[in-house]
């Protein structure tokens, strides 16, 4: 069951921030992590890495598809400005940053749920 959520939560805050994106600036993929964790509760490390996995898939699919588009002209030229051997580091540094800054969100909204709604252990 455990599992399942964990899938799932990585799974809606993707599309959360698919959906935010299209309307609100970049960092609005911080505001999808915290709101699935807030509704969907879960560990404070899952909720990370949950957040972390959605974020990262999802920006780094995105940052792949616009770098293929465009024949990595871009990716390319900027990866050569930060000395890194190819646009595949590229892509995967942007997967990450992506992916630390829904971490976080993801942990902040579960740390908030953990506030108000305390788990009563009798």
């Amino acid at each position: 069951m455990q599992n399942l959520k964990f899938f799932l939560k990585i799974i809606f805050t993707g599309a959360v921030a698919f959906l935010l994106q299209l309307y609100l600036p970049w960092w609005s993929i911080a505001f999808a992590g915290f709101l699935i964790s807030f509704i969907l509760s879960s560990s404070v490390v899952l909720s990370f890495f949950s957040g972390f996995l959605g974020i990262s898939i999802y920006w780094g699919a995105l940052a792949f598809f616009i770098d293929n588009a465009n024949n990595h002209i871009l990716s390319t030229r900027v990866a050569e400005i930060f000395s890194l051997p190819n646009s595949a580091i590229l892509i995967l540094i942007t997967a990450i940053v992506g992916g630390l800054i829904g971490g976080f969100g993801a942990l902040t909204g579960s740390q908030l749920r953990n506030i108000i709604l305390p788990v009563r252990k009798f």
